[in-house]
């Protein structure tokens, strides 16, 4: 499935993305195509340090570039609500997809743990509501606790990313 892609974007959906890359099981997930966009360019250097496909997004900017969609059919967008980026531009990516003529898209997005802060929860919220006519799957990272009895501060994160890969990788489109 060379025409699937997976979009990451944000510090949380960078480091998804990585995890998804090292713990897939499915073929076609592990033979995407993956694109790293963020407006922090001191990670983007570190991906691209990796030999991972790069994207800089401007804060300011309400556009989404169409020229990294062309040829995509499928397009998996994974983004954690709450932070700067994700949150703005997850509705942004996942409009142009769907104007550039891109068939299925899919937006999986986390939202924070309590023990991450008011104000990413406020942000994650806020953002959520303006994702309401894109198909999006929601995974709240404090459901996780019911379902891993040993998550903790420190795997929290790694479980939240494995659940992502687990929203792709059972066809979510």
């Amino acid at each position: 499935m060379s025409n699937t892609m997976i979009l990451a974007i944000g510090g949380a959906g960078c480091n998804m993305a990585e995890t998804i890359m090292r713990v897939a099981n499915a073929h076609w997930v592990k033979e995407a195509t993956y694109l790293f966009a963020d407006s922090e360019k001191t990670r983007l250097s570190e991906l691209s340090t990796k030999g991972f496909e790069t994207l800089n997004l401007q804060r300011d900017s309400d556009s989404f570039p169409t020229d990294k969609l062309k040829g995509v059919e499928k397009l998996y967008i994974i983004v954690g609500l709450g932070g700067v980026t994700g949150s703005k531009f997850a509705e942004i990516a996942a409009k142009t997809a769907q104007s550039d003529g891109v068939e299925n898209v899919a937006l999986i997005v986390t939202l924070p743990f309590v023990f991450e802060g008011s104000d990413r929860l406020a942000k994650a919220a806020e953002a959520l509501k303006s994702l309401s006519d894109i198909p999006v799957k929601v995974l709240n990272n404090e459901d996780l606790a019911e379902c891993y009895p040993d998550i903790n501060f420190i795997n929290a994160f790694e479980y939240s990313d494995k659940e992502a890969l687990y929203a792709i990788e059972s066809g979510l489109i």
